[in-house]
């Protein structure tokens, strides 16, 4: 009897702490939207900086691939004076995978949505470059607030050391 008796005590218990952890719901990140000249605003606010600007979206495996990489770079580079700006170029009514894609990934860097997805966005978002709509794409400005890359690929961890370390000023000696 007291072997049984200890038994349901730890079923108890289990079935108690069990439904204390159990998660609750999501809770629905809400992106600021942004327009090609509040992006551009965003990017002279941090003067000094270098900023990279990369534009993806929940349904593209190459963004999907290079998400990692932006995030570890951040990771490594935000104190020697990187800035990153995402802007997911999904619908509206994408919501929900825009918070899953968010969620699995957690990136400590700003996220935005594209305030709108036509055409007259992607020609004043990269000013003086082409750039038709295909993702990825990453821009790299400059300290100033130049732009100095502009990559229609996928970028890896590598790529923004080469590009982003050539533009940082030298360490005082």
């Amino acid at each position: 009897m007291t072997t049984t008796r200890a038994l349901v005590s730890l079923l108890a218990l289990c079935l108690l702490v069990a439904s204390r952890e159990t998660p609750a719901p999501a809770q629905r990140r809400t992106l600021d939207t942004v327009t090609a000249d509040q992006l551009h605003a965003l990017v002279a606010g941090h003067k000094g900086k270098v900023v990279v600007v990369n534009f993806w979206a929940t349904w593209c495996p190459p963004c999907k691939a290079e998400f990692p990489s932006l995030i570890k770079f951040h990771g490594e580079y935000r104190a020697k004076g990187v800035e990153i700006l995402a802007v997911s170029m999904n619908a509206e009514d994408e919501a929900d995978d825009i918070d899953a894609f968010l969620g699995s990934f957690r990136p400590a860097f700003a996220v935005y949505r594209a305030a709108t997805l036509d055409e007259t966005f992607y020609a004043e978002a990269v000013r003086n470059a082409e750039w038709f709509g295909e993702l990825p794409v990453t821009l790299i400005f400059d300290t100033a607030g130049n732009p100095t890359r502009y990559h229609r690929k996928m970028v890896t961890y590598d790529d923004l050391v080469r590009d982003v370390t050539a533009l940082l000023p030298a360490p005082a000696r």
